[in-house]
């Protein structure tokens, strides 16, 4: 048995080995190798060799001692495992043998998790199923997991929703809380006490323009010519009438961030019998409202503004394309669920004529950017792909764009001036590159541009190079620098808008954000302090939001592949999107479909197989391709040659000029 002073040598020892070591901290980083790296806490990145990264996943925080290995690089040996990201597991369900695992969708991540006997749920192979680690492999390189969801097979109807609800983790159902406090909300009436506390403008003839199938109304528009301009009215239902910050139905609200318009069926923010009927605009139906209101001259400059609490009708339910039909004097045949457009045909002028006004003077003094085609995914009864339609902008889209900008840009200035709310933020050119933007643009240009972190000269540059046909393609790469937008509670402006502030306020049964900053205008205008949002929440909600935007995208992405599968080997018109240094991506002129053109790289084995040459330039987005030059928004005619079914994505590549009418198609 050693003595106390004899331990106590043993611990100095131990501690002193110890600091003789390079001891770090870090993040582990998979590869599409079977090794990976470490991202130290020092800015250095040190090598994780294959027998090493079994013990670990992306994502792993980690102490590694370090040490520089025979190629007189930093390697990392592990030590301690802090903290692990990877919890819930979404993939394919396999059996070899006795052996059952999941295979994860996880990028960089080829390894098979053992499923035990007792953990299994049933699934055969080939399953969609998700999963949680129950044994990290950090101690014996041997992970674990457990089903928790049996998702079925390539043949379950809507197979991609599910999947995409239960590999990111969304809400399908809401909490008991939330849904109890719905049928209550959705039992009561309007009241006399509602109406003493609001302005009654049920006789003003808004209308609500949307798709025709659309339930979840969140806006109406109205306009009066005065004369010298125009008073535009936009009512915006009025959730946060009910819904107090911290009950039950914010708190998911606050979880869910935001409708998702998933392709066949949308997973909404709040329960639909409150954002499809309670709180929906439905004609002829008393609604609890904010109201915007807004004189503007007709050169479409803001006189003034101010937000009413009032009770509102709509008095009819209109389509954008029945709205664009009537204006452009068009026959439309009107579907059962629209009203009769033809009794607002003078209201509906003047909102068009008030529209170009407005947008004509953002053009002049703001950024106005050309709008790129969106395209909708149609999906059959079983929830696949069945097709993709290009939705064609009309005048009826412009007057409810510009309204909504308008709106929301009067909401960020009127919450500005009270230091409260919660606003979009969008700093134009990433601080990292903005150098090298500001250098080519000068260069180009053949003037100094600089100092573009101020809003005034970088709407002043991009005017300039909006106003001449020759800086087109320097329109095209500046757009590659921009950072992308985010939500902050400090006023700043939005860049990409050219607006001082920007707060959305106009859809608050599909956004939270819009439904906090409706509650927070509410407050002001009733002389109270307004409720502010926590650091905490705020994040949790940016991230939400970011988790959706990924799940969107999957699920997009997934069902192309799979349709395009019939399309390999036939050939397309596409538009260069984006230039790397490994190819250039694509996206078809008639669908939207996204893909990747790869060089052909020399094959040691065969050295005479053909193969391509690249030159490209990073800071100038300047990309040569076998000796020709390669621009961004350049039309080309490619074709599929292969899909990934794995990562979903498709392969493109140059067309053969025989190929371009033989195989030609239309996706």
């Amino acid at each position: 048995m050693l003595s106390n002073d004899q331990l106590n040598q043993l611990n100095q020892l131990k501690h002193d080995i110890r600091a003789s070591k390079d001891i770090c901290q870090g993040v582990v980083k998979a590869t599409s190798g079977r090794y990976g790296f470490v991202a130290l806490s020092d800015g250095r990145n040190a090598f994780l060799n294959p027998e090493q990264m079994k013990r670990v996943f992306s994502g792993d925080t980690v102490d590694v001692e370090v040490t520089k290995n025979d190629k007189d690089q930093y390697e990392a040996q592990l030590e301690k495992l802090i903290s692990s990201p990877v919890s819930h597991l979404s993939g394919r369900y396999r059996v070899r043998g006795k052996g059952h695992f999941i295979v994860t969708d996880l990028p960089n991540f080829s390894r098979w998790i053992f499923i035990p006997p007792k953990d299994r749920a049933k699934c055969e192979e080939g399953h969609y199923v998700t999963a949680k680690i129950t044994h990290h492999p950090f101690k014996d390189s041997r992970p674990q997991a457990k089903i928790t969801h049996n998702i079925g097979n390539k043949q379950t109807e809507n197979l991609y929703w599910h999947y995409t609800i239960g590999k990111f983790q969304l809400d399908q159902h809401f909490p008991k809380g939330a849904y109890e406090q719905s049928k209550n909300i959705q039992a009561q009436e309007i009241t006399t006490a509602d109406k003493s506390n609001r302005q009654d403008l049920t006789h003003i003839p808004f209308v609500t323009i949307d798709s025709a199938t659309t339930r979840d109304m969140d806006d109406a528009l109205s306009i009066i010519d005065t004369g010298s301009g125009w008073t535009l009215l936009v009512a915006i239902t009025d959730p946060s009438a009910d819904i107090n910050q911290g009950c039950p139905i914010d708190q998911s609200a606050l979880e869910r961030a935001q409708t998702i318009y998933f392709p066949g069926k949308p997973l909404p923010m709040l329960p639909e019998t409150l954002s499809v009927e309670r709180y929906s605009l439905k004609s002829h139906r008393h609604r609890l409202s904010l109201v915007f209101q807004c004189d503007i001259d007709y050169e479409g400059q803001i006189k003034n503004f101010g937000f009413i609490s009032a009770i509102v009708q709509s008095h009819a339910k209109l389509s954008y394309a029945q709205v664009a039909a009537l204006l452009e004097k068009r026959v439309y045949n009107t579907p059962e669920q629209l009203s009769d457009a033809t009794p607002f045909e003078q209201q509906l002028l003047q909102l068009q004529a008030c529209s170009q006004a407005l947008q004509e003077y953002r053009r002049k003094h703001y950024i106005v950017t050309e709008n790129k085609p969106d395209f909708a995914l149609y999906l059959d009864n079983q929830g696949k792909l069945n097709h993709i339609e290009k939705i064609e902008r009309t005048s009826a889209h412009t007057i409810v764009e510009e309204s909504m900008l308008l709106t929301n840009r009067c909401a960020g200035k009127f919450l500005a001036a009270h230091q409260a709310g919660l606003y979009i933020k969008h700093r134009g050119y990433c601080k990292e590159r903005r150098s090298e933007i500001e250098a080519l643009l000068s260069e180009k240009m053949g003037c100094k541009v600089e100092s573009t972190d101020q809003l005034e000269n970088f709407v002043s540059t991009i005017k300039v190079l909006q106003s001449q046909e020759k800086y087109q393609p320097l329109l095209s790469i500046q757009q590659r620098f921009l950072e992308q937008s985010q939500l902050t509670k400090q006023a700043a402006p939005h860049f990409g808008l050219g607006f001082p502030y920007y707060a959305t306020i106009t859809s608050p049964i599909r956004r939270f954000q819009d439904l906090y900053n409706q509650r927070i205008i509410h407050q002001l205008l009733a002389g109270k302090k307004p409720e502010a949002l926590s650091d905490k929440k705020l994040e949790k909600l940016q991230q939400a939001i970011n988790n959706n935007r990924e799940a969107t995208r999957f699920m997009e992405q997934w069902l192309i592949a799979d349709y395009m599968k019939k399309y390999i080997g036939h050939c397309f018109t596409g538009t260069i999107s984006l230039l790397t240094n490994q190819g250039v991506g694509i996206r078809l002129n008639d669908t939207g479909v996204e893909g990747f053109i790869a060089a052909k790289r020399p094959d040691k084995k065969n050295p005479d197989a053909p193969s391509d040459k690249l030159s490209f330039n990073h800071q100038r987005m300047e990309l040569l391709w076998n000796d020709k030059p390669i621009l961004l928004d350049q039309v080309v005619t490619i074709k599929l040659i292969s899909i990934d079914n794995t990562k979903k994505k498709l392969a493109f590549y140059w067309a053969e000029e025989e190929e371009i009418y033989t195989k030609t198609a239309s996706a």
